[in-house]
């Protein structure tokens, strides 16, 4: 995993921090104070909108793992598997359309990226555009359960030999492209990304509260959308996971229950919830989240 925006990273010195290499293969810029995630965070931002003209955005992870695949892709192996994963994204796409009146009053566009906020499988890949809400994401483990997986639980990760490090990858996305028409899309030429913070209405509680955007590469007419989307990781900052859980303490804004407010609060929440889309486990389901 490894992309022009590592030598931007490279070429700088930031205090307090230092480069590591993770099971021999990734190179890791550990940040050992906040102000330091905050400075390499905030770096790339910067000179990347100013260079290249796009937007650096976060995603927690507990570990790296060298691909960036978007859910609906991963673990296949033929264009067979593909196709079949593809029709049924579109069947669930069409039924919660028919269901929910709500997806009228806003872009076809946002539909599928709103979709993989909730838990379906999509071509999207979740980012956040708030670094905290990106370490608490690298500091808790999502458990599923249930028989379609269908049920998701959070537990705070416990420092040991095994789980030294919480990780934040910094991944670009074009920006330059606008369209007025569609508020919250930008593109470019290896991106779309949708901030559903604009491009969904309110009542889909859970982006706001994660600070929530999508992003996935474009495809080219003979070869489609690429499986992996690593080559836009420009970077990935560490941070010891002791540190990482005393610096987020236990504020109720870095909680599950905030990050994904229940149905109570979140009405789009409830609404997909009570839609009947049969038996889609081959692209996930919307989650229950226990909070």
């Amino acid at each position: 995993m490894k992309s022009p925006g590592f030598d931007r990273l490279k070429k700088q010195t930031f205090p307090n921090t230092e480069w590591v290499m993770v099971d021999g293969t990734h190179e890791v810029l550990v940040a050992k104070n906040p102000q330091a995630l905050l400075t390499v965070a905030g770096y790339l931002k910067y000179v990347c909108a100013k260079e290249t003209g796009q937007g650096v955005y976060f995603r927690g992870q507990r570990t790296i793992y060298g691909t960036l695949n978007p859910a609906l892709y991963r673990g296949i192996k033929s264009q067979g598997a593909r196709d079949h994963r593809e029709r049924s994204l579109s069947k669930v796409l069409t039924t919660v359309r028919r269901s929910a009146g709500i997806f009228k009053t806003f872009g076809v566009y946002a539909h599928e990226p709103l979709l993989q906020h909730y838990g379906i499988w999509t071509t999207w890949i979740d980012l956040v555009d708030n670094v905290w809400v990106a370490l608490w994401f690298a500091c808790n483990r999502a458990l599923p359960s249930g028989k379609r997986k269908e049920y998701l639980h959070f537990e705070e990760r416990i420092p040991d030999k095994t789980e030294q490090f919480a990780y934040i990858l910094l991944i670009a996305a074009d920006i330059t492209g606008r369209n007025r028409r569609k508020p919250g899309y930008f593109f470019g030429r290896d991106t779309e990304l949708v901030d559903l913070r604009m491009a969904a209405p309110s009542i889909f509680l859970r982006p706001h509260a994660q600070h929530g955007l999508l992003f996935r590469c474009r495809g080219e007419e003979t070869t489609g959308r690429p499986l992996d989307y690593s080559k836009q990781v420009y970077g990935i900052i560490g941070v010891e996971l002791s540190r990482a859980l005393d610096w987020l303490g236990s504020g109720q804004m870095v909680s599950a229950h905030s990050l994904f407010p229940p149905p109570l609060y979140d009405d789009g929440y409830r609404i997909l919830s009570d839609i009947d889309l049969g038996r889609p486990g081959s692209i996930g389901n919307i989650l229950h989240v226990g909070a």
